[in-house]
């Protein structure tokens, strides 16, 4: 369950920029005697600056006795129906800091208790595109660093130093966040006098670092993981049509063969999008076809497996503002066996302040 709401929490939180927050619930539908009982399993608050960029997130979950449920109504007044009150948990808290264009520059995750978990830090260049991402446990880095760099409110966000030999030759470079020196790169100089990377060297407290590569136009069309101590996790390279999408995605593992293929075909002309996933054998395991509605938003989503049967349906409904207000997922296979009642395995709500 908390997989599918960090999902919710990075795709959802960084797109919807409305007042002051938005709440999501997640609700559950259960069968019990002939009956629907929706239950409140998890909920998201995002809380938004006044520049209207995210500030932060928290993950709750529910906790609520066999006597205080959500009753889901089908027919013409369909919606939830609360029973009584409940009680609720935090599991996740995410704190973010944008810079002056809204580019999100690092997040911190926190679990119950205000336990850190990690921190990441994220380079822009001077377009607005994302160049690195860094993810680290501060409890865990050792490489402290005297070179500080700080913002408007005194606490430092990232740096690099610049070291050279007695020629003036660049031959190491160091970044450091929040006064460690996470990545130090060593260079060597070849016939030309220019430089050569010979080795990186990570912090422990690494979990994990992303470079990014855009084209001409800004698009992302490749992207280099690498976890602990500096070995390769995968890499990805992105393909786009002539309109700037995404048409296909390939996932390279860390002994640089294939391993994933995503292709995304968009039928303009009936307001569809289709997805195909295959793996390194190219094998078809999942399609994803995407109906839009005349506004070009998400309507339904099919999720189907390899052999054209529907795994999963989502519903999206929107609020007069142009904002999501629900989304309602159907386990297409639970409806073959109970088809003349269909309702959802699952539904999230959004509220905005």
């Amino acid at each position: 369950m908390i997989k599918i709401i960090i999902s919710i929490v990075f795709t959802i939180g960084s797109c919807l920029i409305s007042g002051k927050r938005t709440t999501v619930k997640v609700f559950h539908v259960f069968e019990n005697f002939g009956e629907e009982t929706q239950e409140l399993k998890n909920s998201i608050v995002m809380n938004y600056e006044p520049t209207g960029f995210l500030s932060d997130s928290t993950v709750y979950s529910h906790t609520i006795p066999l006597d205080k449920r959500y009753i889901y109504v089908s027919g013409k007044n369909e919606g939830l129906k609360l029973m009584r009150t409940f009680k609720k948990e935090k599991i996740l808290s995410y704190k973010f800091e944008n810079d002056k264009d809204g580019n999100r520059i690092s997040t911190t995750l926190y679990g119950s208790g205000d336990s850190l978990y990690w921190k990441e830090y994220q380079k822009f260049d001077d377009n607005g595109n994302i160049i690195k991402r860094i993810r680290y446990n501060p409890l865990e880095a050792i490489n402290h660093d005297t070179v500080q760099t700080e913002d408007n409110n005194g606490e430092m966000l990232w740096g690099e130093s610049y070291y050279y030999d007695s020629t003036g030759k660049f031959l190491e470079k160091k970044e450091f966040y929040s006064g460690f020196a996470l990545t130090t790169t060593k260079y060597s100089l070849d016939s030309s006098s220019s430089p050569t990377k010979t080795n990186e060297y990570f912090d422990p407290s690494v979990i994990f670092q992303t470079i990014f590569f855009h084209d001409d136009s800004g698009n992302l069309i490749q992207e280099s993981t690498t976890g602990r101590f500096g070995n390769l996790i995968d890499s990805k390279i992105h393909k786009y049509d002539i309109l700037g999408r995404r048409t296909a995605t390939t996932v390279y593992g860390n002994n640089g063969l294939k391993e994933q293929i995503y292709d995304t075909v968009y039928d303009d002309e009936n307001f569809k999008i289709y997805t195909y996933y295959s793996d390194s054998l190219i094998y078809l395991a999942s399609i994803s076809e995407v109906l839009l509605d005349n506004q070009g938003r998400k309507h339904i989503e099919a999720i189907l497996d390899g052999k054209n049967r529907v795994l999963e349906k989502n519903v999206y409904s929107y609020d007069l503002k142009n904002r999501i207000s629900e989304i309602k997922s159907y386990d297409m296979l639970r409806l073959k066996i109970h088809r003349e009642r269909e309702i959802p395995i699952r539904v999230n709500i959004y509220e905005y302040d």
